[in-house]
Parts: C-alpha cells; sequence; structure tokens
C-alpha cells in the first residue's frame, strides 16, 4: 500500500467515525510517528519509536526529564558504592501492574535477571552483561553486583529500553511480551494493528492519582513528513513526531499550532574506513574535515537548526569536554593531501540511508570532497537493507564502504554510552557502532578508567583525556547536532520530544 493510499485510509477512518456520531472525546489523543512499530518490548529493540511508546505503559527505576536529568519513577532513591561494584535502589511501594501483579523487588529481579543473561540475545543484553547477581534484601530493595566496576550503571538503569515487565507476563507470554506490553505505567496496552496504529487506554488504577489526564491515546505510523504536518493542521492528529526543519515554518504561520524545538544529543558524522590504506593517515582524516563546510551543512541539511559539533560528544551529554573549534580551510586541506601523497584525489564510495534528508547528507558530502580531488559515489539505501549490512554481516577486514553516515544519541545522558560505543574498540561494528574501525590504547584506557570509579571528578578527567585524543586522531567527519523538534496543537501539554530522540506523553493534557 503507498504512503497515499495509507494516508487516505486513515483519513477516512478518523473521518467515518465523526460521522457515526463517534467524534474523538476532548481526552483522547492522536500522535503520527515517523517510523514504523517493530516490537513493544524496549530490552528487545534498538528503535527510538517502540521506546517512545512503550514509554507510557512500561515504566523505568529511573527516567529522565525534558532536560536529560534524573529523575524517579518506581525507585525513590539509589546510590552506588565508591568501587562501582554495587548498586542499591529503593523501589516504591503500593504499585501493582495493569494485570494486578505487585510490583515489588522479585519483579524487578525478574526483569534484571532478564537483561543480564546474555543467552536471551536480547538488543539490549549489552547494556547488563556486567551484572554478576541481583539481590533483593526485602521486598522494596534491590541490589546490583557487578563482575567488574561499572561507573555509568545508574545512567545506564535509566535507559529507555530498561523498562519493568509484570514478571507474570515474562513468565507466560516470554519473548511474545512485544506484542502484548503490561507494565504500571499511566495507560494499558489495547491494540496493535501492524503497519496501522497502536493504541493505549487510561490506567484507572495507577499509583500517581493525579494522572493520567487523557483517556486514549493512538498512535499512527506516517512515514511521509508533508503528510504528518497536514494531517496535524487539519486536526486528525494533535502531535507529531518527528517535524523536519524544513516543514517548521509551515507549522508556525497556522495560528492553532506550535513548533517544539530542544537542543538534540545526537551527533551525525561520515565515519572513515580506517583500514582502507587512504585513512590510515591522520593528515587525510584532518584533510576531509577542514574541506567540508559544517555550518553549511547544519543550514542545508537542517536549516539551521542545529550546531556545529565542538567535541565527540554533544554539549548536553555528561561529562562533555569542548575543543577546539573546527574550520573550513580547503587551502589547508588541499597542503594535507598532498603532503599525504594524495594532491590527484582518490575514488571513495558513502554509504548512507534514502530518506530525503539522507540523500541531501550523501551529495553535500560528495559536492564537498570534490574540492579537494576526491570523486564520490553515494550508495543511499533503505534502512532496513543498511541496518542487515552494516550490523549483521559486516566483517571489518572485508568491509568495502569507505565512509558511512550516521549518528548516535546517548540514551543514558552519560559520555560512556557515545564514547565507547562509537570510539572504543570493543564497539567495532557489528558489535556496537564503531564504523571506522578506530582503535586507540589512550582512549581505550581513559573510556575503562572512567568506569573504574564511582567517583565523579574521576571520571570527567578519564572522560576529558579520551574526547581529546579522538578529536586530535578525527576518525571521522564530525558534521552536526540537531535540534529535536515536533509539533502539536496549541492547548496540549505534557507531550514533548526528549534531546535523544525519544518523545513522552506519560503527561498529557488539554488545558
Amino acid at each position: 500500500m503507498t504512503s497515499f493510499f495509507k494516508r487516505t485510509a486513515l483519513s477516512a477512518m478518523l473521518l467515518a467515525s465523526s460521522a457515526l456520531g463517534t467524534s474523538l472525546a476532548s481526552a483522547d489523543l492522536n500522535i503520527a510517528m515517523d517510523q514504523i512499530f517493530q516490537r513493544m518490548d524496549p530490552h528487545n529493540s534498538n528503535y527510538n519509536v517502540d521506546y517512545s511508546v512503550a514509554s507510557g505503559v512500561l515504566e523505568r527505576l529511573i527516567t529522565f526529564d525534558k532536560n536529560m536529568k534524573l529523575v524517579p519513577q518506581l525507585a525513590t532513591e539509589w546510590e552506588g558504592s565508591a568501587d562501582a561494584k554495587t548498586f542499591t535502589f529503593k523501589l516504591r511501594e503500593g504499585v501493582k501492574f495493569h494485570d494486578g501483579t505487585p510490583f515489588n523487588a522479585a519483579a524487578v529481579k525478574a526483569n534484571f535477571d532478564r537483561l543480564a543473561d546474555q543467552s536471551q540475545n536480547l538488543a539490549k543484553n549489552s547494556l547488563f552483561k556486567v551484572v554478576d547477581t541481583v539481590e533483593t534484601p526485602d521486598d522494596y530493595t534491590v541490589v546490583l553486583n557487578l563482575k567488574e566496576p561499572f561507573g555509568a550503571m545508574i545512567n545506564t538503569v535509566a535507559h529507555p529500553s530498561v523498562v519493568i515487565h509484570s514478571p507474570k507476563a515474562l513468565e507466560e507470554l516470554g519473548k511474545d511480551v512485544d506484542r502484548n506490553p503490561v507494565g504500571t505505567g499511566p495507560f494499558v496496552f489495547k491494540e496493535w494493528v501492524p503497519g496501522e496504529r497502536v493504541v493505549v487506554e487510561k490506567n484507572d488504577e495507577y499509583w500517581d492519582s493525579d494522572w493520567p489526564k487523557v483517556d486514549k491515546v493512538t498512535f499512527y505510523p506516517v512515514t511521509e513528513s508533508a503528510t504528518r504536518v497536514s494531517m496535524m493542521l487539519s486536526d486528525e492528529i494533535q502531535f507529531i513526531h518527528v517535524l523536519p526543519a524544513e516543514l517548521a515554518k509551515r507549522v508556525n504561520n497556522a495560528d492553532s499550532h506550535e513548533v517544539l524545538e530542544v537542543p538534540g544529543i545526537t551527533v551525525w558524522t561520515a565515519s572513515m574506513n580506517t583500514k582502507k590504506e587512504h585513512f590510515q593517515d591522520v593528515r587525510v582524516r584532518k584533510a576531509f574535515n577542514l574541506a567540508i563546510d559544517q555550518q553549511a551543512f547544519v543550514d542545508v541539511v537542517y536549516s539551521g537548526h542545529g550546531i556545529v559539533p565542538d567535541s565527540p560528544i554533544a554539549p548536553d551529554t555528561r561529562f562533555y569536554e569542548a575543543q577546539t573549534p573546527l574550520e573550513t580551510d580547503l587551502n589547508k586541506a588541499r597542503a594535507l593531501m598532498k603532503e599525504a601523497g594524495y594532491e590527484d584525489g582518490f575514488e571513495i564510495e558513502i554509504w548512507g540511508i534514502n530518506n530525503s534528508t539522507g540523500v541531501r547528507m550523501l551529495q553535500f558530502l560528495q559536492q564537498q570532497l570534490s574540492q579537494i580531488n576526491v570523486k564520490v559515489k553515494i550508495v543511499p539505501m533503505e534502512g532496513a537493507t543498511r541496518s542487515e549490512k552494516v550490523f549483521s554481516s559486516m566483517d571489518p577486514e572485508t568491509a568495502t564502504f569507505d565512509m558511512l553516515m550516521g549518528g548516535w544519541s546517548p540514551s543514558t545522558g552519560d559520555a560512556d554510552w557515545h564514547l565507547r560505543p562509537v570510539y572504543a574498540t570493543e564497539g567495532w561494528i557489528p558489535k556496537i557502532y564503531n564504523m571506522a574501525f578506530y582503535s586507540n590504547e589512550t582512549v581505550d584506557k581513559a573510556i575503562q578508567d572512567a568506569l573504574n570509579t564511582g567517583d565523579a571528578e574521576a571520571r570527567g578527567d578519564a572522560y576529558a583525556i579520551a574526547q581529546k585524543q579522538i578529536w586530535e586522531d578525527s576518525p571521522v567527519v564530525w558534521l552536526a547536532i540537531e535540534n529535536k523538534m515536533a509539533g502539536r496543537k496549541k492547548g496540549l501539554t505534557g507531550v514533548f520530544q526528549m534531546p535523544d530522540g525519544t518523545m513522552q506523553y506519560a503527561k498529557a493534557a488539554y488545558e
């Protein structure tokens, strides 16, 4: 079914509802997402769209506020030992799962044991690979004992995938919880029609009696950006996630709607395959960074709604340290290419995504690199194809790409979950996200040093060393940190996008 027919079908369904006298009650909310839903089990998903929809149904011990600061959810307090090997959580009392099962330490243990069990082959098992044992000294206390120090554990527990399923549902349904999630959240899962919608309804027995304020939330996957905007402006939906920057003006011009915009923490890069001979020379890697005008990239790709990176991680990521700002200098770039023996350039292949933004990124790099005699063949791919080629069957020794476009957002809010997956040797694809096959002993040691302590100052010192060395080595071309944008009907509150690219709706309300 084409997107046009999908949209027509959705509109017809909504209009039919109105014609039959069952128009949307004022306390119903419709949301359009930019991606297709994959599964409703965040333990086994890598997709922000899944985390976002599940967040109203399945809660975490710790979550983030809109500024990525840690706040309590199912845990009321927590602490880590000085050696970063033991972490204790005090749990909220008086909470029940939607199936009536009591929320307690045993429920948390069932979920943490599932995440720690690497034989489960869940997408997020890697987050808990350092967990040795989970203890429950009483009904409302959970203790995580780690195999080795891991100073980022508290932020890892706050990752949007570390949710708490009903232990009864886990036992009875196993992996089928991905289609029948049972949590403690303000909304109860109602139905999922693949490719069409996910519906959640108000939990009348929610532990926080002030919430929820809306009766039903329906999520629609609408991948075409212009279609999402048209549906919102015609009031078929009340919130769109994500709003492309080039369509923001159209929403702002409508008196009844508004644009939401927050600084993001996703850093977009073009990773240089350091297994290729030409990219083993740091002068070439630096020349590429000098030849590309990053501010122009932000302007062309994101209509100016973003910033140029000045560190391997974004400013709102914990332990961020600013480095020497990037500059564009074609003369320096050409001189470095000449010194490296590549005055006449060479031919490369850049892989990316085939949506409009992805193609724009590729074409921009193709034009910019031609200025230093680098002939670029761009290879835009459908998202699933790219994921299969990069994260399922990639062999570092035989990888054929020269550069690979990608963006990484550390959904723990901590430097660890950006520097380790993207720049540590252990993060080489297909394992995690080091797409440059970059390896530096100083960086690896600094990242490990930061994990070996629970002392924040010591962790910051170690991450400063790592960021400085990565910046000097330039294994990627740093391109942009785009603002996260969404569209919303005026009068709707409590629904917003997060800096990491997810969204929250648990406290949705109409004024």
